[in-house]
């Protein structure tokens, strides 16, 4: 039988997503949502829904979302209450509220939230030595477009705990949050936000330093058709959808 997967969100990587659960014979579209209805009008009427609580009366083995921090914020803790959930925005975690209420459905249902590596490597070591770490420090380059501005030379345009970040580019540093996540968490993991025009690929490096030693982590990723994320966010997650199907957690 088909493990079903229902997703919220059918932008450029819920796009993507759909396609390959679509020409995946061991998976099946259990549904599609989307608060813009132009973006679902492709789609048979019979996988569309209209509401979250339609959604998890489909019944899906796993929900994902692509669709936004609000999106997890709003919907999360309702459906961690009914099914597993797969979030790529995983910046609404630095929300105390939103992150307060999934652990709490988590708890009280069993569900499991999980969390793909997205545009980052290295995140299992960086989960291995977490006890040992002093300093987590990352530096983001993008091209202004991608962070939805119009700069003319390369301007710093953020530095300080990703917490913040993840506030004010909640498109844009999801992977702070997933290295915060698994490290030291938001208030003590250190980001540089760079918006470079001379930019051509979505530049994200990390070094990690403890009572082990250090390392560093360097990515350089092509945008995808949103250019606030990396090709290899929509990669990264349809792989966690995979390992969830297989029952293989390593997240």
């Amino acid at each position: 039988m088909a493990f079903s997967v229902g997703v919220i969100g059918v932008g450029a990587i819920g796009g993507y997503l759909v396609e390959k659960i679509k020409r995946d014979k061991t998976l099946s579209l259990c549904f599609v949502f989307d608060t813009d209805q132009r973006k679902v009008k492709k789609f048979p009427k019979r996988i569309v829904v209209n509401s979250i609580e339609e959604a998890i009366r489909k019944k899906a083995g796993l929900i994902v979302e692509s669709a936004s921090q609000q999106a997890v914020a709003d919907y999360a803790p309702n459906v961690l209450k009914h099914t597993d959930m797969l979030i790529l925005s995983v910046g609404a975690l630095a929300g105390r509220k939103t992150e307060k209420a999934i652990k709490a459905a988590c708890r009280k249902s069993g569900r499991r939230l999980f969390v793909p590596s997205g545009s980052i490597i290295g995140v299992d070591g960086i989960r291995a030595v977490k006890r040992l770490l002093r300093k987590v420090e990352m530096v983001t380059t993008k091209p202004p477009k991608s962070l939805g501005r119009h700069d003319r030379k390369k301007t710093v345009v953020y530095s300080g705990p990703a917490r913040r970040a993840c506030a004010l580019f909640p498109r844009s540093v999801n992977i702070s949050a997933t290295i915060s996540l698994n490290g030291i968490g938001f208030d003590k993991t250190k980001i540089k936000v760079i918006s470079d025009p001379k930019a051509i690929v979505n530049t994200h490096t990390v070094q990690a330093e403890g009572s082990f030693g250090k390392f560093f982590i360097r990515v350089e990723g092509q945008p995808s058709k949103n250019p606030s994320t990396s090709s290899t966010a929509a990669i990264s997650a349809f792989d966690t959808i995979k390992r969830v199907q297989c029952g293989i957690n390593l997240f």
